[in-house]
C-alpha cells in the first residue's frame, strides 16, 4: 500500500514538474522573440542614426536571452546574421513564422544601400512585432492547456495503476 502511494505521488509530482518545465520553456521562447525584436530595432537605429557598419552594430547589442542560446556570440564571431542563425538553430526556440522572418532578414541585411536597409529593417520590425504579439498573447493559454494535460495525464495514470 505504501509503495502504491509513493508511486502515485511520484507520478503526480512528475506531471507537475513537467508542466513547470514547459512553462519555463515557453517563457524563454517569448524572451528570445523579444530579444530578436530588440535586435531588429537596434540594427535599424544604428544604421539610420549613425550609419554604423554591421560588425559594430552586433558588438554594441546585448540581450541575456540571445547570449544564453548562443546566437549573439555566433553573430559576433561570424558577422553574418543568416549564418549565425543557422549555426544556433537548435538553441533558438522562436516560432516557425518568426524564424522565417529572421532568415529573410538575414539574407537581406547588409547587401544594399543605406535607405534600402532602413526600409528593410522597418518592414521586418513591423512583421516581427505582429508575430511576437501573437505568440505572446497565446502563451498563457498554451501554458494552462499544457499544465491541465500534464496533471490530468498524471492523475489518469495513477487511477489506472491503482
Amino acid at each position: 500500500m505504501i509503495v502504491r502511494l509513493a508511486g502515485a505521488l511520484l507520478l503526480i509530482g512528475g506531471s507537475v514538474g513537467l508542466s513547470a518545465c514547459y512553462a519555463r520553456f515557453e517563457s524563454r521562447r517569448v524572451g528570445q522573440s523579444e530579444g530578436f525584436l530588440l535586435l531588429l530595432r537596434h540594427v535599424r537605429a544604428q544604421i539610420a542614426c549613425f550609419h554604423m557598419p554591421l560588425a559594430r552594430v552586433w558588438e554594441t547589442f546585448c540581450c541575456p536571452e540571445l547570449e544564453r542560446c548562443g546566437f549573439l556570440p555566433a553573430l559576433r564571431e561570424t558577422g553574418d546574421f543568416a549564418a549565425a542563425l543557422e549555426r544556433c538553430r537548435r538553441g533558438v526556440w522562436v516560432s516557425a513564422d518568426e524564424m522565417t522572418l529572421l532568415r529573410a532578414f538575414g539574407s537581406e541585411i547588409g547587401r544594399s544601400y543605406l535607405e534600402e536597409q532602413i526600409s528593410c529593417c522597418d518592414y521586418y520590425i513591423v512583421e516581427f512585432e505582429s508575430a511576437y504579439a501573437r505568440h505572446r498573447t497565446e502563451r498563457p493559454a498554451r501554458a494552462r492547456l499544457f499544465r491541465c494535460l500534464c496533471v490530468t495525464g498524471g492523475l489518469m495514470l495513477v487511477i489506472l495503476l491503482l
